[in-house]
């Protein structure tokens, strides 16, 4: 399975974080999933780095070695996707990554109930 994770998710498995849920962790330890970063979470991620809002500092290539993470591009075909997906959640970044998941035909790791209520698969 391919999980595509979101900015939280991510900084929750770098710290080791107690809000992981026992499913998440299942699926992000299985070695027969595939973890996948998207070029939206890694600007998010950079972006809280710059304000400080978060306590990583590692570049997204350090925690690409430490998470073993793969990334992947950000389809055109996501803009699209993205502007015909209900008006539920108005963060532009996650409804890219709905969209991304969607296209991609990957499971969405997160824990925002918003986006949770999207068509798409989430763990």
């Amino acid at each position: 399975m391919r999980l595509l994770i979101d900015t939280h998710i991510l900084v929750w498995i770098v710290l080791n974080d107690r809000r992981l849920s026992e499913a998440q962790r299942a699926v992000l330890e299985n070695p027969e999933n595939v973890i996948v970063v998207s070029p939206v979470v890694a600007y998010e991620l950079t972006q809280l780095q710059v304000t400080k809002r978060i306590p990583l500092r590692e570049s997204i290539e350090r925690l690409e070695e430490l998470v073993g993470f793969e990334t992947t591009d950000l389809p055109f075909e996501c803009w699209r996707m993205r502007a015909r997906l209900p008006d539920i959640h108005r963060d532009p970044i996650d409804r890219l990554l709905v969209a991304q998941a969607l296209i991609g035909d990957m499971s969405l790791v997160t824990a925002d109930a918003k986006i949770r209520r999207y068509p798409v698969p989430c763990i």
